[in-house]
Formats: C-alpha cells, sequence, structure tokens
C-alpha cells in the first residue's frame, strides 16, 4: 500500500515541476514578446488573468465565424474567466464549454500565426500535446510576421 503511495507521490512531484516549467515559459515569452512590441507593463505576464490580458494585447483582434472582436486585451481574460465559471452549468456548461476551447484553439492559431509561419502546427501540437507554453516560449524573439525590424529598411529592388 505505501508503494501506490509512493508511486502517486512521484508522479504528483512530476507534474508539479512540469507545470512550474510551463508557467515560467510562459510567463517569460509573453512578458519577452509584450516588451518587444511596445506594451506597457510587460510584466503582467507573470500574472495570472493579467497574462491573459497581454496575450489579447498581443492578438489586439480576430474574426470568429463571422463575428469581429476587437480589443481582445479586454476580451480575452473576461471569456476565458467568465467561460471557466460559467462551464460549471448543468447542461449550459457543456455547450459554453465546447465553445470555449474552439475559442482557444482559434485565439491560439491567431497568435501563432502572427509570429510563426508555422501557426498550423504549433497550434495542432499545442492542442494534443499541451504544448503551447514551449511553443509561446519558441517565438518570444520573433518579430511579428509582415514587419520589419526597427531602423532596417527593407530592402529595394533593383
Amino acid at each position: 500500500m505505501s508503494s501506490v503511495f509512493a508511486i502517486a507521490g512521484v508522479f504528483s512531484f512530476f507534474f508539479f515541476v512540469v507545470a512550474v516549467v510551463f508557467y515560467v515559459l510562459k510567463s517569460i515569452a509573453l512578458q519577452t514578446l509584450a516588451a518587444k512590441r511596445g506594451i506597457e507593463n510587460p510584466w503582467l505576464g507573470w500574472i495570472p488573468i493579467a497574462d491573459l490580458y497581454i496575450m489579447g494585447l498581443l492578438v489586439k483582434e480576430m474574426d470568429v465565424f463571422g463575428y469581429h472582436l476587437d480589443n481582445l486585451g479586454l476580451w480575452c481574460p473576461v471569456i476565458f474567466v467568465g467561460g471557466g465559471i460559467l462551464v460549471n452549468l448543468p447542461i449550459l456548461g457543456a455547450l459554453i464549454c465546447v465553445a470555449l476551447l474552439v475559442f482557444s484553439a482559434l485565439f491560439a492559431y491567431k497568435l501563432f500565426e502572427i509570429y510563426t509561419s508555422q501557426a498550423v502546427l504549433y497550434t495542432v501540437l499545442s492542442i494534443l500535446l499541451c504544448l503551447f507554453p514551449v511553443f509561446l516560449f519558441i517565438i518570444r524573439n520573433n518579430d511579428p510576421i509582415g514587419s520589419t525590424p526597427q531602423g532596417l529598411q527593407p530592402p529595394r529592388p533593383y
């Protein structure tokens, strides 16, 4: 019986360490991306719920099934926190859960699309393997696609 508790303790410790590592990777990535974009108070990437605000500011706006959402810095915390609370409703909670999962996938795709040409791969692996913080950390030093670094001019055609 004690070996079962020991194994459970090892697994619990392992998942705790993985959770802390993912939290640190996500926070470093959000702070770096926000600082590079000139977002005020990039350290908010370290604070739960405020990190949703930072992610929303990074994406700015997106279309969801024909509806245009702008000012995602405000809407992301409301959608994710509000949705997280409402999933506890009987019957309707299941629909809200599905809607929240779909919005999360679309939001992750849009965020990755801004910073990498491999947005589909990163989004699929983020969903299937829960690697969103890892891929966010990988793209942390990327400039938004389609922008030129400050001070550099695009090459002129001859």
